[in-house]
C-alpha cells in the first residue's frame, strides 16, 4: 500500500492552524483526524491486515491481541511504510518533532480487553509521537475509548491525575499525541463489539 493510497484530505491542508491546535490541545498536545483513508482504499487496507497474524498478550496492565513487533508479511511492512511516507513530512512541520520513521502493530481489543493508564515514554527508545488509527469492524466497539489524563507533576514525579479527554475509537479516525513522562493515557475496557487499530510511534 503506497503513500498515495493514504491520500491526506483537506483536514491536513492548513498546517499553521493545525500547529496552533496541537500546541493548545489539553491535557497534552494531540490531534484528531477523521476520515483519514479514502473509501476506495479501506477495503485494500483491511485485506492486508487480515493476513497479518496476531497473538494474545496479557499482563498486569493490559489484555489484547496484537501483531508481532516486527511485521511478518511484506504487505504489512509496506502498509506501515506507506503510512509513514504519507504523514511524516506534514506531522514534522505541524508538531515541530524531528521525525523520520514509524513503527506500528495491528491491535484487536475484544470484549474484556483493556490497557490501563500508562505513558509511552521509555528511556532509550526516543519515541517522539504516538498514534492510533481505528479500523472498521462488523460490530463497532462499545467502550474501548482512548482516555487522556491531566497530570500534576512535582519534583519530576506525577503526584495526581484526572481524566481530561475521552476519544471514541471511531472507524477511520487517526489520533496523534505527544510522548512524554506525563502523557498518561489508557484504552478503556471494551464492553461490546470489536476494536481494531493500527497503532505505534514516530521516531527521529
Amino acid at each position: 500500500m503506497s503513500a498515495a493510497m493514504w491520500r491526506l484530505g483537506p483536514a491536513w491542508h492548513d498546517e499553521d492552524a493545525l500547529a496552533v491546535a496541537w500546541r493548545a490541545a489539553q491535557p497534552f498536545p494531540h490531534l484528531v483526524f477523521d476520515d483519514l483513508v479514502p473509501a476506495d482504499s479501506l477495503a485494500a487496507l483491511m485485506e492486508i491486515l487480515d493476513e497479518e497474524p496476531v497473538d494474545c498478550y496479557e499482563g498486569d496492565l493490559f489484555a489484547f491481541e496484537a501483531s508481532a513487533p516486527v511485521a511478518r508479511t511484506p504487505e504489512f511492512r509496506a502498509l506501515v511504510d506507506g503510512f509513514g511516507a504519507a504523514v511524516i513530512p506534514a506531522l514534522a512541520r505541524i508538531t515541530g518533532a524531528a521525525i523520520t520513521r514509524v513503527e506500528a502493530r495491528a491491535y484487536a481489543y475484544r470484549v474484556g480487553h483493556y490497557l490501563l493508564p500508562h505513558s509511552d515514554h521509555q528511556d532509550g527508545l526516543a519515541r517522539a509521537l504516538a498514534f492510533a488509527y481505528y479500523l472498521p469492524t462488523p460490530a463497532a466497539p462499545v467502550g474501548g475509548e482512548l482516555e487522556l489524563f491531566r497530570c500534576r507533576v512535582e519534583d519530576g514525579e506525577v503526584v495526581a491525575t484526572d481524566s481530561a479527554q475521552v476519544l471514541a475509537a471511531q472507524a477511520n479516525r487517526l489520533v496523534i499525541f505527544a510522548v512524554g513522562d506525563d502523557t498518561l493515557h489508557q484504552v478503556r475496557e471494551v464492553l461490546g463489539g470489536l476494536r481494531l487499530s493500527l497503532a505505534g510511534w514516530f521516531y527521529p
